[in-house]
């Protein structure tokens, strides 16, 4: 009986956390558009502006995947 708990536990885990990770939801390109924002800021302080603009870039194409989802 546990033998067979314990299969079904290790299979389920599994693809609940699969589904939740690849899952496309608003959130999740919020998410990513943050830290974008973020490393995009952090690298113009440093003073490479083009690298900057292209984070920021992928920023806001993450903001408006967001927003189809929402």
């Amino acid at each position: 009986m546990w033998k067979i708990i314990i299969i079904v536990i290790c299979v389920l885990v599994p693809i609940a956390v699969g589904y939740f990770y690849f899952k496309n939801s608003s959130q999740k390109y919020f998410r990513k558009a943050r830290r974008m924002h973020k490393k995009a800021e952090s690298i113009y302080d440093s003073g490479d502006f083009e690298l900057a603009d292209e984070y920021y870039q992928k920023a806001e194409e993450y903001r408006n995947k967001a927003r189809e989802l929402s």
